[in-house]
């Protein structure tokens, strides 16, 4: 018995929210568009963050001991930012 109050119940529901869409189309609209403004703006947002924490991380300078010191003909005590 609930199960057909609850389907029923939804069915209404959903009547009334297509009746209130077509009555109001012009302000769904307009709050759709800015539904998917705030999620564009907000998902570059995002991608821009990601971008520059990717680029401190690669500048962070870090001590390798004995790095490149064949190459550069240097002791193995030396150290080289790299």
């Amino acid at each position: 018995m609930l199960a057909i109050f609850a389907k029923t119940t939804l069915e209404l529901a959903m009547v009334l929210l297509l009746i209130y869409g077509f009555m109001h189309e012009k302000e769904l609209i307009k709050f759709e568009h800015y539904l998917k403004m705030v999620v564009v703006v907000n998902y570059r947002r995002y991608k821009k963050k990601k971008r520059l924490e990717q680029m401190r991380k690669n500048r962070e300078f870090k001590l390798v001991k004995g790095g490149r010191a064949a190459a550069s003909k240097r002791s193995a005590d030396t150290y080289y930012v790299a």
